[in-house]
């Protein structure tokens, strides 16, 4: 009996466990902010959080580091410090001493280590092939250094020289700053004396010898030229000191490995960023480990093989085939995210991935830089499809004009993937009036609409599943559109699984109804109308009995590159204006503006007829539109 009654409960416990619905869980990686409290949502058993660190930066992982300011608190934009010698870690930020015999050690930050600048008179090899003089200076006096990749602002140079002997002094000197790109051609034979100088000393007798450099173009090549000498001058070491801020910070996360595909979902920061910068936050995602692929060559004619990294490091010289992206296995850099304190936006990558990456770019203005404290983002596992693409059509409308569209969805869901019964639609340069059905497999289904706003609309659908792999979903729906290119995003979600993210959908062939293969609608006018203007009601009675004591002017700006001036007035029959309702620069897009019957003093209107103005100035040109509206008591 007692065998019987266990096997009766593993058999219960099996059929509980098979009739469960697949359990899914949310994953949030942090990376910073080791000192902030983990987000409230991780309080749930069903919610794991990662905590990152933006100092553990591993190249084998992808991960690097450009003049940047690091620790574990915050990254910022690199400002150099005054009192740093920047010319020992040149290598660091991409840079190199050029060494003409041995003086690249002058730049190594090391007083015992010695140039020893020969004795050089101009006269005595002028003419001399390879020893071209310029006034007093020659290229036997001369030493330069690249200190970087990027530009800085250099603020004085010192030079140690007869530190141990007075007649080992430098006496004459000059400096040149450039751009990398601006300097002279140089060669390991041949360096002469870069013209214009920045600055020159003569006379010199101090062994510490300090040049405080004049306003000068930003740059990181540095040439010291050493003016002719009867005796050998000791140069022991030449230090430079930048001041400000780089011109450009980087930091690239280490690869975030999630073990399986996930659904990126939201990506959140907190930062700052000074008046004038620029501080840019990209993402992308990858299926395989490595976004690079490596290249061996074979045979004779230029046959390549794939490597793996390691393999590749291997290779002779003659063996390297060098290097492409892994395109078919990781997207490529998205575009900058809006940059602002912000509690989350969608993550450009709409396939689920096993790999992420994070990418922070620092561009410091005039008044400095920006800082990051974390970074944060959301991964659902197991995602709902393997994969979801979609098309709509018409793809070729009218501006301005409600048309009915057909967002034609395919989704790929494997037996790891949970589904979805929810739709998102969004569009910022669209306005979405109405969804009027949903198909399945070209049979109408019934749908519940959770949500509408003119940019956006939620719909609910049956339960999409394992079974319903590759049967095609249309969602018929009216909007009008605002703009060429105007775009139509997708998201689906799950009722069943509140933690998981909203997975996004990919342009592609859905359906054979349509050839368009893409998300997005191009317009077609003959006319240069970028306005259209509407009010309601025409009979307007402000007297507070609740009827009809509300006014409103609603236009659509449509056609017209970045904003349009806009100005929205009431005048009387004579044309005198009575209240400017509305001013302001106004983007392509839908608006309502209301009036409250009250002219500029602030006091009710006579009743009467009015005029209503809307009129839009652009680059295109001016545009208005006037009509008649009715003011009764």
């Amino acid at each position: 009996m007692r065998n019987i009654a266990s096997v009766l409960l593993w058999v219960v416990v099996l059929l509980l466990f098979l009739g469960r619905e697949q359990a899914s869980g949310l994953v949030i990686y942090r990376l910073g902010g080791e000192e902030l409290p983990p987000p409230p949502e991780a309080d749930d058993p069903d919610v794991d959080f990662v905590q990152l660190s933006w100092s553990e930066v591993d190249a084998a992982q992808g991960g690097e580091i450009y003049q940047l300011d690091v620790d574990e608190r915050v990254i910022r934009a690199l400002e150099y410090d005054p009192q740093v010698n920047v010319a020992p870690t040149s290598v660091d930020r991409g840079g190199k001493p050029i060494l003409p015999a041995l003086n690249g050690q002058v730049w190594d930050g090391d007083t015992t280590t010695v140039w020893s600048a020969e004795r050089y008179l101009c006269i005595e090899f002028r003419g001399t092939a390879g020893h071209l003089c310029y006034e007093d200076f020659a290229q036997s006096g001369t030493t330069q250094i690249i200190l970087g990749d990027g530009k800085m602002v250099l603020d004085r140079v010192r030079i140690l020289s007869g530190l141990d002997d007075p007649a080992g002094v430098v006496r004459t000197v000059r400096l040149f700053i450039s751009s990398v790109a601006s300097m002279p051609r140089l060669t390991s034979h041949s360096h002469p004396p870069a013209r214009p100088h920045t600055v020159e000393i003569r006379n010199n007798s101090d062994p510490r010898l300090e040049i405080p450099l004049p306003p000068h173009e930003d740059g990181t090549f540095l040439q010291v030229a050493l003016g002719e000498h009867d005796h050998p001058w000791k140069v022991h070491d030449i230090e430079v000191y930048a001041k400000g801020f780089v011109d450009r910070s980087t930091y690239i996360s280490n690869r975030i490995d999630a073990q399986d595909p996930v659904a990126w979902g939201e990506i959140r920061w907190v930062g700052r960023k000074a008046p004038g910068a620029k501080l840019f936050v990209r993402t992308r995602s990858g299926a395989r480990e490595e976004p690079l692929r490596y290249w061996k060559f074979i045979g004779n004619e230029d046959e390549k093989v794939e490597v793996t990294r390691s393999q590749y490091g291997r290779l002779k010289l003659g063996e390297l085939g060098g290097t492409t992206y892994n395109r078919e296995d990781w997207s490529f850099w998205s575009a900058p995210y809006d940059f602002a304190d912000t509690v989350g936006t969608t993550v450009v990558s709409l396939r689920p991935r096993r790999y992420f990456q994070f990418k922070v770019d620092f561009f410091p203005g005039e008044d400095g830089g920006g800082e990051l404290d974390f970074l944060e983002v959301r991964a659902a596992s197991p995602p709902l499809a393997s994969e979801l693409v979609a098309e709509i059509y018409p793809f070729e409308v009218e501006p301005g004009k409600p048309t009915q569209f057909t967002y034609a969805l395919r989704p790929v869901i494997g037996d790891k993937d949970i589904g979805f019964d929810r739709f998102k639609l969004t569009s910022s340069s669209s306005r979405i009036l109405a969804v009027e059905t949903v198909r399945l497999g070209g049979v109408d289904v019934e749908f519940t609409e959770e949500s509408l706003s003119e940019d956006e609309v939620v719909i609910t659908l049956p339960a999409i599943e394992r079974k319903d792999t590759a049967v095609l979903i249309e969602v018929v729906f009216q909007a009008i559109a605002l703009r060429y290119g105007s775009t139509f995003e997708a998201r689906v979600f799950s009722s069943r699984h509140p933690l998981e993210v909203p997975q996004g959908v990919l342009p592609g062939d859905a359906t054979d109804a349509s050839a368009g293969n893409r998300l997005s609608v191009i317009t077609s006018v003959e006319d240069k109308t970028r306005l259209r203007a509407e009010v309601a009601p025409l009979v307007f009675t402000p007297n507070g009995d609740q009827v009809n004591d509300g006014f409103h002017i609603t236009y659509d700006l449509f056609e017209i590159s970045g904003t349009g001036s806009v100005t929205v007035e009431i005048r009387d029959l004579s044309g005198r204006l009575v209240r400017q309702v509305y001013g302001g620069d106004d983007p392509v897009g839908h608006y309502r503006r209301a009036w409250d019957g009250k002219d500029q003093a602030g006091q009710l209107v006579l009743p009467g007829v009015y005029l209503y103005r809307v009129s839009v100035d652009t680059d295109e040109g001016e545009e208005d539109k006037v009509g008649a509206l009715h003011v009764a008591y």
